[in-house]
């Protein structure tokens, strides 16, 4: 019965609630806009994070999902952990038993060839069991056979089905060709799977990489495979852990892995797939802004809060009538809840709408979504996106939102004395405002905090902005080839990379061209173990960067040589073999000398490989930031002509005298006219790429500062909304202050008073934990002292401008207004 009742109750609470807002327009509009700020901005963040940290991997029971390895114990870098060569993922598959099955995967770029318009396609090399661990849905055929030796065969991804084959059926059975080589097509994957790496449009069996990619890739000794395993049902991670480490030194034992020194202990050990694919780096940037917007929503909540605690004082005369003639405390408490959960479901549309929008728009870049990551190629999976996880988490904000705006104003507002209440008049009640003065200090306390983070962040962002790069990025055009490594091994790559330069050369608005491995502000440089001829070789030689690269170079990229020669045409196979290097590596290993003249060779290297075969240095080069400069962007290069050794596949980079993305078709008809079979791939402007680079710098500025922003007008709308309560409060004094001829300044002074206090309290706070604030972003600041002086001053000052304002504008409103009438009315 009193079930019923409570339901009954509840009927007439909420249209009453529902009039009561409609009643007060300017109220509700004011308390919805700090409500969708505040939960559109946490829901956007969320969907990030949660996408980068939280959300399951999108594979059948991902939490069974394992990464797979070697570990590596040295005496100065602790544990390191390394990928797997094809032998050594043939032995782990032979003795592990803590999993159903286990399976292998690289990645690689091919071309798909044999047509008018040769297409790049990105592919996963993969043992014939990989789409059984990864439970790969498939749309037609099957997956690999076991026990076939090195089958032609190829799954399609579904998105190249649909747009290269016309989603046709009769696909299965089809003869493609990728690299030049006739491959029959036997399956093709489920819509949206594209493998542990994300970003595969095609897998090809392990057996056929010798005649695709990679020639040695079932011999070599080098560990650059990724292996994913599918736990027991009843195996825990603990048990197969504890396992791999005996069969890992067991592995090492049978075919031993390479030690830096004669300290080093290998064995093996996993990962959950969900907790490898992001480092520690990313994922305490991305709760930084979590924690953020959580501020944020708090700020929010606490604008409403207050608002709320005015509309109660507005309201203690309703409510004290109510209590007089019987109406229970703890019944009122739940109609002004009611109210604020009417108040927080009309915020929840718009909310939802514009966290739809945000998302839509903010794109995680790979430099903050996907960690450093070098032992294993993992995808990041990290797409935003409004689904029911981000759907669920904002219901549970709305409802705290509730309790946290709702229940303070409604529990004080029950608490009156009815004689008083039942008498009074606003005027009454001026001036006890201190809850609402602690929220509002709050709110400035929580603006400052930060605003400071995001002055830090911004300073930090600007300064790496400013940072010279060693190399002019204006209109230079990048773009990778990968000729088949089968094709065209090492000996015979030059040639071919002469015509593809020879033919650049000839389109109309090319100024220079060269290639190399990588790009700068990339990490994808070769490097290799130095040795300096007439100097003792240590166990642990240097590792250094390595570029193969064509004779103009150093013009193309306009990076000045210091001293003696560049690269010529001459420096060809056949003649004395020669490396540039730059002015980093003469600090290192020559300081106060003159490297040129000097010998080095490279351990293991196929050409410069020993003191026999050692090659002279010629020239210095100014420093290149070969790497993002918040990591260890100029080291020691060195530079050694393409014509005397260099592998296929290589990173192409145009100087043009126009916006180089114009010249991209012509460049492109060039490539292919150097071989029918080459097509261009991750083409990009040497810009774009170094905006890429600070990308992670400058998204989590952006929001940061965002966040900050809003913060910032929540701040300014509570301090003009109790200034604005102060000053109605205070009308009959102001009108007869103003009538006996009292001074406008000395008004506005006595007025502003009580948000200078709050002010003055709010920034105590707030400064106490940006100075916390800072220490938890010093790791995040690029060449930013996190108690730069400049900052904080700044924040003050933005902070203390806006305050003014809001104060001001209420108060020159209420000194406009007629004193004669404002007495009339009191």
């Amino acid at each position: 019965m009193l079930r019923l009742e409570y339901f009954a109750e509840m009927r007439q609470d909420v249209p009453y609630a529902w009039r009561m807002l409609w009643r007060t327009p300017g109220f509700t509009v004011a308390a919805v806009l700090s409500l969708v700020l505040g939960i559109a901005t946490s829901a956007t963040v969320f969907s990030v994070v949660d996408a980068a940290l939280f959300r399951p991997l999108p594979f059948e029971a991902p939490d069974r999902l394992m990464l797979l390895n070697i570990t590596q114990q040295t005496p100065a870098a602790g544990e390191v952990r390394h990928r797997w060569s094809w032998r050594r993922f043939q032995l782990l598959e032979r003795n592990v038993r803590s999993f159903e099955t286990i399976a292998s995967s690289s990645n690689n770029v091919v071309t798909l060839t044999g047509t008018d318009s040769p297409q790049p396609v990105a592919i996963e090399v993969v043992s014939p069991k990989y789409m059984t661990v990864m439970r790969a849905p498939f749309a037609l055929g099957r997956g690999f056979e076991t026990g076939t030796a090195a089958p032609a065969e190829v799954i399609l991804g579904f998105d190249v089905w649909q747009h290269r084959f016309g989603g046709s059926a009769d696909v299965i059975g089809r003869g493609i060709s990728l690299n030049g080589v006739a491959l029959t097509v036997v399956g093709v994957t489920g819509r949206g799977f594209a493998g542990v790496s994300g970003l595969a449009q095609a897998w090809i069996p392990a057996g056929m990489a010798p005649a695709v990619t990679y020639r040695e890739y079932l011999t070599t000794n080098q560990n650059f495979i990724t292996v994913v395993g599918r736990l027991q049902p009843d195996v825990t991670v603990e048990v197969a852990r504890a396992e791999l480490a005996v069969v890992g030194e067991q592995i090492q034992r049978e075919e031993p892995s390479e030690a830096d020194t004669p300290q080093d202990r290998f064995a093996a050990t996993l990962l959950p797939l969900g907790s490898a694919r992001v480092d520690v780096v990313t994922r305490r940037a991305l709760l930084l802004l979590a924690g953020a917007s959580a501020v944020l929503l708090l700020i929010a909540c606490a604008n409403v809060t207050s608002l709320l605690l005015g509309r109660a004082v507005m309201r203690r005369r309703e409510i004290a009538v109510r209590l007089a003639i019987g109406a229970g405390r703890a019944r009122l408490i739940r109609q002004l809840l009611i109210e604020s959960a009417v108040l927080t479901a009309i915020a929840a549309v718009p909310s939802l709408v514009v966290a739809t929008w945000m998302a839509a728009i903010v794109h995680m870049p790979a430099t903050l979504a996907r960690g450093s990551n070098f032992w294993g190629n993992i995808g990041e999976f990290a797409t935003p996106a409004i689904d029911a996880r981000v759907i669920g988490f904002v219901g549970a904000m709305c409802a705290c939102t509730v309790l946290i705006v709702g229940l303070t104003p409604a529990m004080r507002a029950t608490r009156r004395d009815l004689t008083v209440d039942l008498r009074s008049g606003v005027r009454e009640t001026g001036g006890r405002l201190g809850l609402r003065d602690a929220v509002v200090a709050f709110q400035i306390a929580a603006a400052i905090v930060l605003l400071t983070g995001s002055g830090l962040l911004l300073t930090s962002y600007l300064r790496l902005r400013e940072t010279p790069l060693g190399f002019d990025t204006a209109r230079l055009l990048t773009f990778m080839i990968r000729p088949s490594e089968v094709q065209y091994p090492p000996q015979a790559a030059p040639a071919l990379l002469d015509r593809v330069l020879e033919e650049i050369g000839r389109v109309p608005g090319v100024e220079a061209a060269t290639l190399d491995g990588c790009t700068p502000l990339t990490v994808q440089c070769a490097i290799g173990a130095l040795h300096i001829v007439g100097r003792p070789s240590a166990a642990d030689a240097p590792v250094v960067r390595r570029h193969y690269v064509a004779p103009s170079h150093f013009e193309t990229l306009r990076v000045p040589i210091v001293a003696g020669r560049g690269i010529t045409p001459r420096d060809r196979a056949g003649t004395p073999l020669v490396v540039v290097v730059n002015e980093a590596a003469v600090r290192r290993f020559w300081p106060n000398e003159n490297p040129i003249g000097r010998r080095i060779w490279f351990e293991g290297a196929p050409v410069i490989g020993s003191p026999d075969t050692s090659a002279e240095i010629v020239g210095v080069v100014g420093d290149v930031a070969y790497e993002p400069l918040d990591e260890t962007p100029i080291r020691p290069d060195f530079f050694t002509p393409y014509a005397q050794f260099t592998y296929p596949s290589r990173m192409v980079m145009v100087r043009t005298q126009n916006a180089p993305e114009l010249l991209a078709p012509q460049i492109a008809q060039a490539v292919r006219r150097a071989n029918p079979d080459l097509a261009m791939f991750d083409v990009q402007s040497m810009e774009a790429r170094a905006g890429l680079s600070w990308a992670k710098q400058s998204t989590q500025t952006t929001l940061f500062l965002g966040i900050a922003v809003i913060a910032l007008g929540l701040a300014v709308a509570g301090v003009y909304s109790v200034t604005v309560f102060v000053v109605a409060s205070r009308a009959r004094e102001i009108g007869v202050r103003m009538a006996l001829g009292s001074p406008a300044r000395a008004i506005v002074a006595t007025s502003i008073a009580q948000t200078a206090r709050l002010g003055l309290v709010g920034l105590a706070i707030g400064l106490l934990g940006a100075v916390w604030l800072s220490g938890v972003l010093r790791a995040s600041l690029y060449n930013t002292n996190p108690l730069t002086s400049g900052v904080y001053a700044g924040a003050i000052a933005v902070l203390l401008a806006a305050l003014m304002l809001g104060t001001y504008v209420p108060v020159r409103r209420a000194l406009s207004v007629n004193p004669v009438e404002v007495l009339r009315t009191e």
